[in-house]
């Protein structure tokens, strides 16, 4: 009776090893599936999402509410968490310092503008080799390391813009400016591609170029100093969100002046019905921001991606402008 006893006790001693090693197993199995499931580019479990941050040149703009949208759409679609991250007015030292924190907190992906070659390429590349994937949106760093870049042809938006001119004036008039930013790349590029046309019609000239430094104030500022001392001046084209709603209102009393401006927020829009702006070059912040967040995706799971995917301008005035709403 007692051996029977020493023998069911040792039997259940053996279930209890056999049971926990069999526990250990499964928990060992699984950590070999998740690294598996990592290495092929997909969260390790149901629960675990990738977290990206998409850091935009100034919060509450427009402009960078329809990236927002575009980019939650897609990352809700996509299973993604994303953070939206930015100054709340233009800044590029804190758009640097955002990215710098992004890296520190080891975040899945970026998005961010590559505002200023020169500054944000060094601190691209860092992301990059920490295993960071790095998206640039709206505008490029195209010497950096980044996986791809989703926006508009700044150049070649900046040369429909001259087209614009051309096919508003005739070919014949003087030209102001005000850009959206001195040293923002994308900025910088739509001036020259409507310099490039410029310079092809003797009849057309550019007075004075200022910068509105993404501020619809400084606009407003910059377009009426530079009506004041140029007032020869019958064309004024904007090449930010903010520039030609702010030469609007700083020309109240010039029914001579032609007024061209660049994407289409609402307010623009409703100029363009009005008859106050001429046409807008809009771009397609909504898509720009769908596309980095699919990109992303589709890189978490091992697709190779082109260098480049230029999202469409389309220019807007008194025929269409209702398609504006949609883009």
């Amino acid at each position: 009776m007692i051996k029977d006893k020493k023998w069911l006790a040792g039997m259940m001693i053996c279930i209890v090893i056999l049971v926990y090693l069999f526990i250990g197993f499964a928990r060992y199995s699984g950590k070999i599936g998740s690294i598996v499931k990592e290495l092929q580019g997909q969260p390790a479990s149901g629960e675990s999402r990738y977290h990206i941050v998409l850091i935009e040149q100034e919060r509450y703009h427009p402009y960078w509410e329809m990236v927002e949208k575009g980019a939650a759409e897609a990352a809700e679609k996509y299973g993604i968490d994303i953070e939206f991250t930015g100054p709340v007015r233009n800044n590029m030292e804190e758009q640097l310092n955002l990215l710098e924190k992004a890296i520190a907190a080891r975040v899945d992906a970026i998005i961010v503008q590559g505002l200023n070659e020169e500054r944000f390429t060094p601190v691209i590349d860092k992301a990059v080799r920490r295993g960071i994937p790095v998206v640039t949106i709206d505008t490029d760093a195209p010497d950096s390391k980044r996986l791809a870049y989703v926006g508009t042809d700044n150049l070649a938006a900046g040369e429909r813009l001259g087209r614009l001119v051309v096919d508003t004036t005739g070919g014949t008039g003087k030209i102001g400016v005000i850009i959206g930013s001195d040293q923002a790349a994308n900025q910088l590029q739509r001036l020259d591609g409507l310099k490039k046309i410029v310079a092809e019609h003797e009849g057309l000239e550019i007075v004075d170029v200022r910068s509105s430094n993404i501020s619809h104030m400084e606009a407003i500022q910059q377009a009426a100093n530079m009506l004041r001392n140029h007032p020869e001046i019958n064309i004024m084209v904007g090449t930010s969100a903010t520039d030609a709603l702010g030469v609007l209102q700083a020309a109240k009393n010039r029914d001579d002046l032609t007024i061209i401006g660049f994407d289409n927020q609402k307010e623009t829009l409703e100029a363009i019905r009005k008859g106050e702006i001429e046409a807008t070059v809009a771009q397609q912040p909504f898509l720009m921001g769908d596309t980095a967040v699919r990109l992303l995706y589709e890189h978490f799971r091992g697709k190779p991606l082109k260098k480049a995917y230029f999202t469409e301008v389309k220019v807007l005035d008194a025929r269409n402008v209702e398609e504006g709403e949609s883009l």
